[in-house]
This record gives C-alpha cells, sequence and structure tokens, in this order.
C-alpha cells in the first residue's frame, strides 16, 4: 500500500474538518426545531467520522463537545416545551395525558442531566414538575401551595427576596454581563438567566413595546466564540431603574451554553443579590 505524503493527508484532514463542521451547523440549525432523536442521529453521524485515522485528535475533542452541547440543548428544549404541554393538560382536567408527558420529559430530562446539564437546570425541572403535578381543572387549594413550596424551598440553593419566598423560575445572575445586540442596538445586562434578561436601557431610547417579539444576539466578553442568536419578548418597561425586561418564549440552550463556557474556563457567574 502507498505511503501517503503530507500534501495528501492534509486534503483528507481539510475534508474530514469540511464535513465535521458542516455537521455541527446543521445539527445547530436543526436543534431549534427537530425532535432530540434526530439530533442524537446525526450527533452519531458526526461521531463515525471522528473515528477517521486521519482526523485531527485536537480537534476530534473539540467536535465532541460541541455535540454534546448541542444534544443537551435539544433535550432542555424538549423537557421546557413537554411541561409546557403538561401544564396546559393539567389546567385542563385531564390527568391521563398530563402523566404521559410528564414520563415523556422525565426520559429527556435524565438524557440532558447525562450530558451535564447544571443544576439550575435540574432545580427548575423539578419546581415545574411539582407545580405541574399539584395543578388540574379547579386548581389548587392555598394549603396546599404552602406545603409544597415548603418541599421546594429545601431544593432551593438560590438567594430569595425579602420574605423568604423566590417567585422566579430561575436563578438570576448580574456578573459577568452579557452583551446583548437588537436591531443594531448594543445593550449590557443587568442580570440574567435561562429564563430572560433585564437591559440596561431606559424605556425612551429602547423604542420597543411592550409584548414586541425581538431577535436578540447575546455575546459574553469572557467566553469569545460562544453565544448566538435568541428570540425575546419584552415583558417589562421600567423607567425607575432606566431598564427593560425581555422574557425568553422557553428555556434559552444559548445561555445555557454561555454558562458551559464560563464553568468550563473556572468563571463562576456571581448570583444577583
Amino acid at each position: 500500500m502507498p505511503v501517503m505524503d503530507a500534501e495528501q493527508r492534509r486534503k483528507i484532514e481539510d475534508s474530514l474538518l469540511r464535513k465535521a463542521e458542516e455537521l455541527v451547523r446543521r445539527m445547530r440549525r436543526e436543534a431549534e426545531t427537530a425532535a432530540p432523536d434526530q439530533i442524537d442521529a446525526l450527533a452519531a453521524v458526526l461521531a463515525e467520522l471522528l473515528k477517521a485515522k486521519e482526523f485531527p485528535s485536537l480537534r476530534a475533542a473539540e467536535f465532541r463537545e460541541a455535540a454534546r452541547v448541542i444534544q443537551r440543548g435539544a433535550c432542555q428544549r424538549s423537557v421546557d416545551s413537554l411541561l409546557v404541554q403538561a401544564e396546559r393538560l393539567g389546567h385542563a382536567g385531564d390527568e391521563k395525558g398530563r402523566n404521559a408527558l410528564l414520563t415523556q420529559a422525565k426520559d429527556q430530562f435524565g438524557k440532558a442531566l447525562r450530558l451535564g446539564a447544571d443544576d439550575e437546570f435540574r432545580h427548575g425541572v423539578e419546581r415545574r414538575v411539582q407545580a405541574t403535578l399539584l395543578t388540574s381543572k379547579d386548581g389548587v387549594d392555598d394549603r396546599t401551595k404552602e406545603a409544597a413550596r415548603r418541599r421546594l424551598e429545601q431544593h432551593d440553593s438560590g438567594p430569595k427576596p425579602p420574605g423568604g419566598v423566590e417567585r422566579r423560575r430561575a436563578l438570576r445572575y448580574f456578573d459577568p454581563p452579557l452583551a446583548v445586540e437588537v436591531e443594531g442596538q448594543r445593550l449590557t445586562t443587568l442580570n440574567w438567566s435561562t429564563r430572560g434578561l433585564l437591559v440596561d436601557r431606559s424605556p425612551e431610547e429602547f423604542a420597543h413595546a411592550l409584548g414586541a417579539r425581538l431577535r436578540l444576539e447575546l455575546r459574553c466578553a469572557e467566553a469569545p466564540g460562544v453565544g448566538g442568536r435568541q428570540v425575546a419578548h419584552v415583558v417589562r418597561l421600567d423607567p425607575d431603574r432606566r431598564a427593560v425586561a425581555l422574557s425568553f418564549p422557553d428555556i434559552s440552550t444559548v445561555v445555557l451554553e454561555l454558562m458551559h463556557a464560563l464553568k468550563n474556563l473556572g468563571i463562576k457567574p456571581e448570583p444577583e443579590r
């Protein structure tokens, strides 16, 4: 068998790298709407490609981690969507349908944890599952709500506001801040979470009404190369704080990727106090 020269090897490596990059781009595109199983199928194709003896070993580790992050995000998005549907069925009194969706969510939840989902995601899902199980067509009585709140507080390691009741569904951070670009405006966060942002901009300068749907670009100076596009809605205009609150329609995989990138860099986001 003829020995491969350096130029031939370089061409093969370049070809393999291009194929891997295209697969990762496709995974990112499809992860927005496709089922996690479809993303897993693409990840399996990528894994086979990375086994080629000509594939650069250092780059192979990079692509494996990228695929893992995308798969994790797809699972988390699926969990969020299934819980939203389960909550609706609970309110409609369809306990059988609700429980079936919760079972599906549990499977995706376990998979997300195996892929490295963090404690914030885990606690957030636990809160929502508890709330969904306590919801019926007739609502939930105050005594049951209070008992559930006490149980959930045992698992809540985040800071509490005055009065001791945490009403948010996700722990908010203020440092490091995120850079937000929306329709040419460059903003900075006052605090942020997987569910939304509070940005430093007076409402009159923001020029978007309550309920407006926006496309954001999210970045963090401490994690260059990580971030991306995220849809959000304007949910509060706060002239006193000179701030605007933006909410994501579901758990933001872009923010989750930023959080994991910061964690890998040894930077622990500081909670809002």
